[in-house]
């Protein structure tokens, strides 16, 4: 009877897991044909071509509403300068950019992901990654 307890706990506690903090890649799509990730994200912001390969970039950006910034005021209310950190909540704008570097036969030879894991959230959502 304990050790069903116990298997019972270890199950309720394993389903509670998430991999959310892991950053998914994209660097499993590296020899897989170009054209159904173009189909998912749409239309690249920006492409480049060359005569072995062409680029692709897709960019995104959000909006934090509240982001801690703390900076150290200095007062001389006293005639002695005496120093405090103060910290205000403002808004931030995270940026996200995807690369993918595509051969003549049309394989991904290269992908990356530069920026925050926030804001690439709506690009990776499309891959489902």
């Amino acid at each position: 009877m304990m050790r069903a307890l116990a298997l019972l706990g270890l199950l309720a506690v394993t389903g509670c897991v998430t991999t959310a903090d892991q950053a998914p890649t994209v660097g499993n799509y590296r020899g897989q044909p170009s054209a159904p990730i173009v189909a998912r994200l749409g239309p690249p912001e920006a492409q480049e071509a060359t005569a072995t390969a062409a680029v692709y970039r897709w960019q995104t950006s959000i909006l934090q509403e509240s982001v801690p910034v703390t900076r150290t005021v200095v007062s001389y209310a006293t005639n002695i300068p005496s120093t405090s950190d103060v910290t205000t909540f403002q808004p931030r704008r995270q940026y996200c950019s995807l690369t993918m570097t595509v051969d003549t036969a049309g394989r991904v030879t290269d992908f990356t992901r530069d920026g925050s894991l926030q804001a690439c959230a709506p690009l990776l959502d499309k891959l489902g990654t």
